[in-house]
């Protein structure tokens, strides 16, 4: 079946799944494989629920009415995707980077969606599976704004070509994910093929004129930039008035002049508001709506969530953490909190053979801040830290939760942060009720 057949049989079906947990009524089903899972085994399940298809490895089921034998589910999904897109044909912005990616993504389509019809990334559908998911749900949107993930050289690389941007942006390069990279230039490189297919495809990147490392990475690779900078290609530029704890900033988009108040925490957000104000100039947003959408855009999920609760006021930023942004979401608590201060930090994960020396380091920083308090959780902090006057450290979630009910802190601004693994959130209800 030529991959032009199979897209009739796309088109005609109800779309993609890949769980037989959810509706899968004339749907084409794809039996993916993983680390922890394999969907070959419920090849049978989906067709007795009423699939149109099932697209599977399992050579025995070849021939069977209604089973697609394939080398490689995975690599049919990711043809399918980028043959819709091609199709369909939105404008397509991609975005990685180390840190803030999801936050510039939300904030970029609530800016665009004031011009176009717009689809972004859901959640953090970002990887190899999540990224043809999201292409495959396109319809008859003007434009696309998919967020890429990596954890691995080659991925960067992998998505690009799928999702064939037409545009593209790298938040920044910081500490992350080491133990598939192997180093922060390992980072910079994984990062870099975006540059690298753009200008293959005669495509152009977003740039911010600040940040040297990326600048001099664009230089490199040749691809030709879209520089940020009130006198350059792209003229925003964005600066703090004020926190308390929200960012109130001043916007300047090509001379005009907006005094915005936020529903967004900590100065590394500065950043993600200067890229979504610059795409919505280069896809000619009026500045006044800018401005008004980055003023309403409120973060979910776990990132940089405000919570005034009526012991504490707690940042939740328990998505992800590696130390770069473990760093700047602490250095910005204390830039706008007013003691006693608290940090509640979780293991970070994916920092291989870096991960001891990683968490021992950012110990040892936080132990020449003047913040109050310190619990640290998880098994890796738990080996490398000793407990102080200041700091208490926890094996696990369960021995922190039992903490916390016993001394029930009260009058913190407290910082919540750790990788997603650790589960942090369901910490919530002890600070904040």
């Amino acid at each position: 079946m030529t991959i032009e057949t199979f897209y009739k049989e796309f088109l005609q079906s109800e779309g993609i799944c890949t769980d037989t947990r959810r509706d899968i009524k004339g749907s084409l089903f794809f039996a993916l494989r993983g680390e922890n899972f394999d969907g070959n085994r419920f090849v049978p399940e989906a067709l007795q629920l009423g699939c149109r298809l099932a697209i599977t490895e399992r050579k025995d089921l070849d021939g069977k009415s209604g089973v697609v034998y394939v080398p490689s589910a995975l690599e049919l999904l990711q043809q399918l995707a980028h043959h819709h897109r091609m199709q369909v044909s939105p404008e397509l912005l991609a975005l990685t980077g180390s840190n803030g990616k999801t936050t510039t993504k939300e904030m970029v389509a609530a800016i665009l969606s004031g011009k176009f019809s717009v689809l972004a990334t859901c959640g953090n559908l970002n990887n190899h599976i999540g990224v043809p998911l999201t292409l495959l749900s396109l319809k008859n949107e003007e434009v696309a704004v998919i967020e890429m993930g990596a954890n691995h050289p080659g991925e960067i690389k992998l998505l690009a070509e799928i999702a064939a941007p037409d545009l593209g942006l790298i938040t920044n390069v910081g500490k992350a994910h080491l133990e598939g990279f192997g180093s922060i230039e390992g980072v910079l490189g994984a990062k870099g093929e975006l540059y690298e297919y753009l200008l293959a495809n005669d495509r152009k990147a977003i740039i911010d004129g600040s940040d040297s490392v990326l600048v001099k990475k664009a230089s490199e690779t040749g691809v030709e930039p879209l520089v940020i900078g009130e006198n350059s290609a792209i003229p925003v530029s964005v600066r703090i008035l004020k926190q308390s704890p929200f960012l109130e900033v001043e916007l300047k988009v090509d001379g005009a002049i907006h005094h915005l108040s936020t529903r967004l925490v900590g100065a590394y957000n500065l950043q993600n508001i200067l890229y979504a104000a610059a795409v919505g100039y280069q896809f000619g947003i009026m500045t006044d709506f800018i401005a008004e959408a980055i003023r309403s855009y409120t973060p979910e999920n776990q990132r940089s969530q405000f919570v005034d609760g009526k012991r504490n006021r707690v940042i939740l930023d328990s998505y992800n953490a590696n130390p770069t942004s473990m760093r700047v979401a602490i250095g910005g608590l204390l830039e706008y909190a007013s003691p006693p201060t608290m940090l509640i930090l979780g293991d970070m994960a994916e920092m291989g053979e870096f991960s001891m020396k990683e968490h021992s380091e950012l110990v040892r920083w936080i132990g020449t801040t003047s913040i109050d308090r310190v619990l640290l959780v998880g098994p890796i902090f738990y080996n490398v830290s000793e407990p102080t006057s200041r700091m208490d450290v926890f094996r696990d979630t369960v021995e922190l939760e039992s903490y916390l009910g016993s001394e029930q802190p009260e009058g913190y601004h407290i910082l919540v942060k750790g990788s997603r693994i650790m589960g942090l959130e369901k910490l919530t209800p002890y600070l904040v009720e």
